[in-house]
């Protein structure tokens, strides 16, 4: 089956040699998780990293199906604290 995995911002480079923008395709049998696409990468499958199943935020253990979409990209940290908005 083929699924499509598209890897954005620091996590670019690791697409393989050849790859045009950021989204390639694979095979994968059938039974193949999300890992099982982004660890031979190099992609991290631990909390650094946001990954994301045709759209919905997913875990590295969830199941693909035919023409499914994988996203990931590199967490990152930001925001406020709640005494920092209240200064505002």
């Amino acid at each position: 089956m083929k699924v499509r995995l598209k890897l954005i911002a620091t996590y670019l480079a690791l697409l393989p040699l050849g790859t045009q923008g950021n989204t390639a395709e694979f095979d994968v049998p059938q039974g193949a998780t999300v890992g099982d696409v982004l660890g031979p990468l190099g992609v991290p499958l631990d909390d650094s990293t946001v990954l994301l199943l045709n759209g919905l935020q997913a875990e590295a253990d969830a199941l693909l199906s035919d023409g499914d979409m994988v996203t990931a990209f590199s967490a990152i940290a930001g925001g406020c604290t709640e005494s920092l908005i209240s200064d505002l």
